[in-house]
Order: C-alpha cells, then sequence, then structure tokens
C-alpha cells in the first residue's frame, strides 16, 4: 500500500503527517505542485529486467502517458538485488538530486520511497506498482530502494534526451528514514 509521510526539514525523526489513502496523498502532494495518481500496469513486468526488455513490453502504455502528458523521452530504473550486493544505481539514486525539466515517475514493478524535498518539508512516498507521480522542475529528491531493492520504474521527461540530474551538496537525505524504516 502506498504512504505518505511529511517531515520538517529540521525534524527529520518525528513525522509532521502519515497519510494511507490515496485520495488523501494525492491532495496533500497536489497543495505543493506534485500530481499523484494510481494508473494499473497494463502488461506484467519483473524487476531486475533489463531496461530495453521492460521498455519494449510496455511500448503501448508509455506511449500513451508520453502522449497524454506532453513527453518525449523515457527510460526505465530496473534493479533485482534480492541479496543486498548493493549497485551503482541504487547508491546513486539515495544521494538528493533534482533535474530541471518536470517528469513522471511511473512504478510498474516493485516498491520504492521516492522523497521530495520542497520548501521546509520533504514528502517521503512510499511507492508501489500502478503509482504515477509528476515531479516539476527543479525538486530536489532522492529514491531509496531498501536493502533488498526490487524495483521497475519508468521515467519520463520532456526533453528530448535524459537530463542530466544534479547532485544537492551535503548529506541531507541522509537523515531521513528510508524504505526499510518505514
Amino acid at each position: 500500500m502506498s504512504s505518505l509521510t511529511v517531515y520538517h526539514q529540521s525534524s527529520p525523526e518525528y513525522p509532521n503527517k502519515l497519510l494511507t489513502h490515496a485520495e488523501d496523498i494525492a491532495s496533500t502532494l497536489a497543495a505543493v505542485g506534485v500530481q499523484f495518481s494510481q494508473v494499473p500496469v497494463q502488461q506484467a513486468v519483473t524487476a531486475g529486467t533489463a531496461s530495453d526488455e521492460l521498455l519494449a513490453a510496455s511500448r503501448v502504455q508509455v506511449d500513451q502517458l508520453m502522449t497524454a502528458h506532453g513527453y518525449a523521452t523515457a527510460e526505465v530504473l530496473s534493479l533485482c538485488d534480492e541479496r543486498g550486493e548493493g549497485s551503482e544505481l541504487a547508491r546513486r539514486l539515495r544521494a538528493e538530486q533534482s533535474c530541471q525539466p518536470a517528469h513522471l515517475h511511473y512504478y510498474l514493478a516493485g516498491r520504492g520511497l521516492l522523497a521530495l524535498h520542497l520548501g521546509e518539508y520533504v514528502y517521503s512516498l512510499q511507492c508501489e506498482k500502478n503509482d504515477l507521480l509528476l515531479v516539476p522542475a527543479g525538486t530536489a529528491h532522492w529514491f531509496d530502494g531498501g536493502e533488498h531493492p526490487r524495483f521497475a520504474v519508468l521515467r519520463l521527461f520532456d526533453s528530448a534526451k535524459v537530463p542530466d540530474f544534479v547532485p544537492v551538496a551535503g548529506e541531507f537525505a541522509a537523515a531521513f528514514a528510508g524504505l526499510d524504516d518505514c
């Protein structure tokens, strides 16, 4: 089940709010410019499958989402690390970063924790299959797949190529609960 935990940036150990109903999550995120919805995945996929295979398997739905939201580029982040060996992808995603264009995150399989740093608050969303988020341009964020990551996430961008994600200086993200702490 998806859930949203909201923290003030000065107190990462004390959540201000915990929401588990999709409507409450959507309205709380909408108040800060983030769109959240749940859209059934049309083609079953397996976390850890190669990105190009997942894009090909999901091509019809990817094209529908790209057209509906006006995006030009798609990529899939897919990882299955059942033994917890760690990966460069998981480490890179766990650091706070931002990218200039707005982008869409659509969870095709598995789960993960997407944290958005907006103003003085951190909106930590435990995402699962079928969750779709439209993240505003320039939003600082990080993603935690947990100790044994298992996820496939489609990301769509309105630029001609996948944009560069710019790291945010410091270890801010490390102060907040990760997926395994929720």
